[in-house]
């Protein structure tokens, strides 16, 4: 009797949630599917309800798990799951039970960004790419601290708030969430694969081998490519083959230098780039270099001008990451065919966190 009146006060808690919000309409979305887009009828602001069918009792505490442990997630990157609700009293099957799940949704993406820019010819400022790497940076270190991973970084799956700043969810949000090699081999979306899962993708193995964290860093520095360059960089990739097109990727680089862009910045871009997966810096690193900079990137501040035309790398002087530039690094290096291994984070960092509560700095919306 108890359970049954704390289920039904639950089930009112959640209509007086609904009630705030305006149905609008069904949408697909770039990661969660099929959804229900909601507005809040006083503040506009937009959510959206995904649905799922449970089979059984153990499906169903499995998710439930999952959820309430996402939910208790704090970074300020990240979407939130804002309410989740066991429906009991609607069955389709004697053995289902339905769960509706309310997320923070936003409509703009860095995709939506891009093609704006390009169109009125305004490209990003350096200062705002910065910004941009930070914002993701902090979130997938928060990630990757908690054994996650994006698992599809790439502009369209880069949301941006009413503030301009970066909103992101790794692909297992939803438990059952597609990353970007699934949807690639499934013939759904195109995504930044990193070289080790570009080469199997072309051999169609269903379950590849890779370090996921370092191939989100690769699609990291895919990423932002495309946005300083405001283009997509699928023209780098022979999908036949399985293979970067290194030249190509070195001629977008020249072209950034072109347009008066850092060294730092872009020694730091190719070191997210290196073929090697291993070679790669980790999250903690990335992050160890943003914090050396985060007050001077949060205001403004061009802390890169003084390296316009330095040629070391900045990761490796402050981390002792002493690998060749990309352009030193363009043979294509053939797969580890071992078994799937457990990749574990790097101990030889400082895992401490900053305890400065950092500034989210619009990175649309610019004053030109």
């Amino acid at each position: 009797m108890g359970q049954e009146q704390s289920t039904n006060e639950k089930t009112q808690e959640f209509k007086q949630f609904l009630l705030q919000y305006s149905q609008e309409r069904e949408a697909t979305h770039p990661q969660f599917g099929k959804i229900k887009l909601f507005t809040h009828i006083q503040t506009n602001e937009q959510i959206c309800l995904k649905k799922y069918f449970t089979k059984s009792d153990k499906e169903l505490s499995n998710l439930v798990a999952h959820l309430k442990q996402r939910n208790s997630f704090e970074q300020n990157n990240l979407l939130k799951i804002l309410a989740v609700h066991k429906q009991d009293q609607i069955k389709v099957c004697s053995d289902q039970s339905q769960i509706a799940i309310i997320i923070q949704y936003y409509q703009e993406n860095l995709t939506n960004e891009i093609s704006v820019r390009k169109l009125n010819n305004k490209p990003y400022k350096e200062g705002h790419i910065w910004i941009l790497l930070q914002q993701i940076i902090d979130p997938c270190t928060y990630l990757w601290e908690r054994d996650l991973f994006h698992g599809d970084i790439k502009p369209s799956t880069l949301y941006l708030d009413e503030n301009g700043s970066i909103k992101l969810s790794e692909c297992s949000m939803l438990n059952d969430g597609l990353n970007g090699y699934q949807k690639m081999i499934q013939s759904q979306d195109k995504s930044y694969l990193s070289p080790i899962l570009l080469k199997q993708y072309k051999d169609l193995i269903m379950s590849p081998t890779h370090d996921p964290y370092k191939s989100d860093i690769y699609s990291l520095g895919l990423t932002v490519l495309s946005v300083i360059l405001l283009e997509e960089v699928y023209d780098c990739f022979d999908y036949v083959e399985g293979i970067v097109l290194t030249d190509l990727l070195e001629q977008k680089f020249i072209r950034i230098k072109q347009m008066g862009f850092s060294q730092i910045l872009i020694e730091f871009i190719k070191q997210l780039l290196f073929l090697d997966e291993q070679e790669r810096p980790s999250w903690q690193m990335l992050k160890d270099f943003i914090d050396k900079y985060r007050d001077k990137i949060n205001n403004m501040i061009p802390f890169y001008q003084c390296h316009l035309n330095n040629q070391k790398s900045p990761i490796r002087q402050l981390n002792q990451f002493n690998k060749a530039p990309l352009r030193q690094n363009i043979l294509y290096l053939p797969l580890n065919k071992s078994p799937q291994q457990q990749f574990q984070k790097s101990q030889q960092f400082n895992t401490s966190r900053s305890d400065a509560k950092p500034k989210y700095i619009q990175i649309s919306k610019e004053n030109y």
